[in-house]
């Protein structure tokens, strides 16, 4: 930056000065105000426009000094305001008015040029103890003007030499018949870089010519080094101390020595033939040519900016030859998956003792260390040859590989590349199409029996591969099972994304392509509950195309694959011509808890796929008592034997209960299971449980659900043909709980839901901000006695009864009581019968003949209902009692009356009547009575007689 000043003091009668300065385009001034800078008031610099005052700098109080982009404001060694204007231009010229806040202010009239002479600034680089020269041109009008020169700094313009005055190191000569003024400035060190101002001194006040920008450069070492034409060539520095500061390579020979810096840290920058890459982690530049030519050669620093002036660099001098041979060194090599390569490298003689290199190209060409385990490097030091062994290729292995030398200075090191392999696997054996769906999940498994051993590889754009373990790759999981020679591959949850081709194989030469096709959701969800040691039914449903397909049921382990079901209790029923199958599971323990998928499978030659639809949510429910204990099973997996283990509520630790004393937790690390006791239960007890182990990061499965029956049960007695409301304790969390069963786990099986109660007398009404659900039963029967069960996460038990009404047991009595009269009377009159016939033996012949019955034969009997007396005494009994009472007023001595005994325990739904009378011992038949049924009653008589009269 050049500067040139010409300023000229007017004094102007009042208080303010005023100062005619002269400047030019491209260059600066540099004014001093004869006026103290006042710490304890506000600067301000203003320019005036259309007779309005701009303000540039406004009313800021600083200690030293007042920056604002091209203008500073600032204190001299003296505690003088100076003002320093940088990079004038044409419309800077005006009016400008400095001051300090109510204490004096001065006025600057500035005019900037165009002039050829100034206005121009250099750069200078040069090495640290060496020797620094620059000019600076003046106008002729300068000629015997004190030449001055200073340099910036951080906050002022520092005084550094003036020509009467020479200072050690520092020298300047002022060549007047040139108009140039030389500075020179011998053994530069560090702390001397920065931007030096040539200027003149004018009446007590400076004018600035020039500036420079001088660059001081510490050189660590020089090195050489040497490639080959169509070859490669990395080279590193080590600038260690300056691993988070910026590096660069610039090549000397280059137009001002442009520099190329690495666009990002820690990661690999195209700069056209040559690429970058800061590592920060170890303090190293890496510099890759891809191809070298005969104009990459020449001399090349690489560097680190310690400072913005400053630069340390080891400089390189890099020697490319045009070696014919090296164009024979291109190695093709083809190879099967599973299989071993061996990969002959060819180096120059002069490198023969060197340490040997080997690399791979990787996205960007950009040729990268080999580290996979299965490389052997045999490197034989007094060799120009090397040799390298891939064993076990795998589809990872294909592609461009370099083989090389390693040569280590001090704080550098340069890698030549001269043999390029290119390996490629080969050859496709077969085709399959299988079809997903969004949501669901697929496996898929390709089978080579014959390669059982060697590792197997899917790929889609990128791959990965596994031996005998689950390998998670993000979205989708590997298994190589060695024992059945079947590459699995399992995809959690399919989306739009997973539909492509595939490759899936385990050799090159024989794979399989697999076109995956995602269709829309199909997937269903379903949620089931059970008790421990009873039977869940499910219901799979699967796409209609996959109807005829074996079906196939799986559960997901701790890693959330699934696996098949082997257990003898799981019974599958598959109907092959069917959209639908079901899975019975009976004898339900803890370890069938979990996640399940029901699909079906298909085969193909050596291949096999799996679309699993339907997602099952396999629920434990434990019923506890109100007051009661319960016991909470969790076996977990053997890895696990050495953590600590814990019960979560709704994943929460239950620490207030142990802190109760109501928790205990008992492990037992041979089994591998470990049981909770939560004793003294009580209504907030209820609720979601999960087993729990404390790893690095928690493995929390199997979800059990605690119901509690309260202890307090509800009886209601009613009558037939009434309506009745109940209200049951609901959470919206849980599902409603109301059906009729003996005992509350039949209400499991029965899917543990308000619908297994078909009736169409029963309704719900859900309150959910009240917590309850009321049922309500309209017309009851006596068919709807019972137990029944009400809740969801806390359950009631109900006994209801239901009795029939007082009339209707009225109607059944007077039903029973004419026709016991009726036969009472016909007995009698048979036993009148048969007492004349004792006393006249012929004539009671002769009636009987003939049928007729003499008037003294019929008697009348007085039946009375005691019933309703019984009812008022006692109305919760519906039972009838009737009793045939004998007239006090006996027109016929000899008639015998009988007596109607009811037993002395009644029941509810039985008339019973008996009936008591003499008999002659002469009667040759037994008496009978017939009564009527209706639809509820059943009624019995039992006749008991003497065998003789008396």
């Amino acid at each position: 930056m050049n500067i040139l000043l010409i300023f000229t003091f007017f004094i102007i009668s009042g208080a303010v000065r005023c100062f005619n300065v002269i400047g030019y385009s491209g260059g600066s001034v540099l004014v001093d105000s004869r006026k103290l800078w006042g710490n304890d008031y506000k600067q301000y610099l203003r320019k005036q426009h259309l007779n309005r005052w701009n303000d540039l700098i406004y009313n800021k109080k600083e200690y030293k000094s007042i920056n604002e982009g091209r203008f500073t404001l600032y204190s001299d060694t003296y505690g003088d305001l100076m003002i320093f204007i940088r990079d004038l231009n044409t419309q800077d010229s005006g009016t400008y008015r400095i001051g300090v806040y109510n204490k004096w202010s001065v006025v600057m009239n500035l005019k900037v040029k165009e002039d050829s002479c100034c206005g121009a600034s250099q750069t200078v680089m040069v090495n640290t103890g060496q020797t620094a020269n620059f000019t600076c041109q003046y106008s002729q009008d300068y000629k015997t003007h004190e030449k001055i020169i200073f340099k910036e700094g951080n906050d002022s313009i520092e005084f550094i030499h003036r020509t009467w005055k020479n200072k050690e190191r520092f020298s300047i000569s002022d060549k007047t018949y040139k108009n140039i003024l030389s500075v020179r400035m011998t053994d530069v060190r560090s702390e001397d870089a920065g931007v030096y101002l040539c200027g003149v001194r004018f009446s007590n006040s400076y004018s600035i010519l020039t500036a420079v920008h001088l660059h001081i450069m510490s050189k660590v070492g020089v090195v050489r080094a040497s490639g080959y034409s169509a070859g490669g060539l990395i080279f590193k520095c080590h600038p260690h101390q300056y691993k988070s500061n910026t590096k660069y390579v610039s090549k000397e020979s280059d137009v001002c020595c442009e520099r190329k810096y690495p666009s990002v840290q820690d990661q690999w920058t195209d700069n056209g033939d040559v690429c970058l890459y800061d590592d920060t982690r170890s303090g190293v530049l890496m510099v890759y040519f891809r191809e070298l030519n005969a104009g990459h050669a020449g001399t090349y620093k690489c560097g680190v900016n310690p400072s913005q002036y400053t630069d340390t660099f080891t400089q390189v001098q890099l020697q490319v030859k045009d070696d014919a041979v090296l164009s024979h060194w291109r190695v093709n090599k083809s190879v099967s998956v599973g299989d071993e390569v061996n990969i002959t490298c060819q180096i120059p003689e002069e490198h023969k003792s060197s340490p040997k290199f080997f690399c791979k190209e990787d996205e960007n060409h950009i040729c990268q260390t080999v580290s996979r385990s299965e490389v052997k490097l045999n490197d034989f030091s007094d060799k120009s040859v090397f040799t390298v062994i891939i064993s076990n290729v795998t589809v990872r292995d294909a592609g461009v590989y370099w083989c090389g030398t390693e040569t280590s200075h001090t704080d550098f090191t340069f890698i030549s590349l001269t043999t390029k392999v290119q390996l490629k696997l080969i050859n496709k054996v077969g085709v399959v199409r299988m079809t997903g769906y969004l949501g669901g999940q697929i496996i898929f498994k390709c089978h080579d029996q014959q390669y059982k051993n060697n590792p197997k590889y899917v790929f889609k754009e990128s791959d990965g591969f596994l031996q005998d373990q689950w390998m998670d790759n993000g979205d989708v999981c590997l298994y190589d099972d060695t024992r059945s020679g079947v590459l699995m591959v399992y995809f959690r949850k399919l989306n739009a994304g997973h539909a492509g081709t595939y490759r899936c194989g385990v050799n090159a030469s024989h794979y399989m392509e697999v076109r995956l096709k995602v269709q829309d959701a199909f997937t269903e969800r379903l949620n089931k509950s059970v008790s421990v040691g009873d039977e869940v039914n499910i219901t799979c449903q699967i796409p209609e195309e996959h109807k005829f397909s074996p079906k196939f049921f799986c559960k997901e382990d701790e890693n959330h694959i699934c696996q098949t079901v082997s257990r003898s209790e799981v019974k599958l029923n598959d109907f092959s011509d069917k959209s639908v199958f079901t899975v019975i599971i009976s004898n339900v323990t803890v370890r069938d808890a979990g996640v399940y998928w029901c699909g079906a499978e298909t085969s193909h030659t050596d291949f096999t796929f799996i679309s699993l639809t339907t997602k099952v949510q396999l629920k434990l429910i434990m019923f506890g008592d109100e007051g009661g204990s319960v016991q909470i099973i969790c076996p977990y997996d053997p890895i696990y034997k050495s953590t600590s283990k814990k019960l979560l509520k709704n994943f929460t630790d239950i620490k207030t209960l142990m802190e109760m004393n109501r928790l205990s937790l008992n492990d037992d690390t041979t089994a591998s299971v470990f049981s909770v006791n939560i004793t003294g239960l009580t209504a907030e007890d209820a609720g979601k449980y999960s087993c729990a182990v404390t790893s690095e990061t928690d493995v929390i499965y199997l979800y059990t659900h605690l119901i509690i029956i309260i202890k307090q049960e509800l009886l209601l007695n009613k009558r037939k043909g009434d309506n009745m409301s109940m209200e049951c304790k609901h959470h919206a969390e849980y599902q409603k709980v109301f059906c009729k069963a003996h005992e509350v786990s039949m209400c499991v099986n029965d899917g543990v839901s308000s619908q297994s109660v078909r009736d169409d007398g029963f309704s719900l009404s859900d309150e959910t901000s009240t917590g309850v659900f009321t049922v309500n039963i309209s017309h009851l029967r006596e068919e709807h006695s019972g137990i029944y069960w009400c809740g969801s996460h806390i359950i009631t038990k109900v006994h209801l009864e239901v009795k029939r009404s007082v009339f209707e047991k009225i109607i059944a009595g007077s039903c029973v009581t004419p026709l016991l009269i009726g036969a009472l009377i016909l007995i009698l009159c048979k036993f009148r019968y048969l007492k004349t016939r004792g006393t006249n033996g012929q004539t009671g012949r002769r009636q009987q003949t003939t049928g007729e019955v003499s008037d003294a034969a019929c008697d009348y009997e007085n039946v009375q209902d005691l019933r309703m007396e019984r009812l008022a005494s006692h109305h919760t009994e519906d039972v009838m009692y009737s009793t045939v009472g004998i007239p006090s007023n006996t027109p016929h001595p000899q008639m015998i009356y009988s007596t109607v005994k009811l037993p002395t325990i009644p029941s509810d739904d039985v008339l019973y009547a008996a009936v008591s009378f003499n008999k002659h011992e002469d009667s040759v038949s037994d008496a009978t009575v017939t009564f009527c049924k209706d639809q509820i009653a059943t009624e019995y008589a039992t006749i008991n007689r003497n065998t003789r009269l008396k």
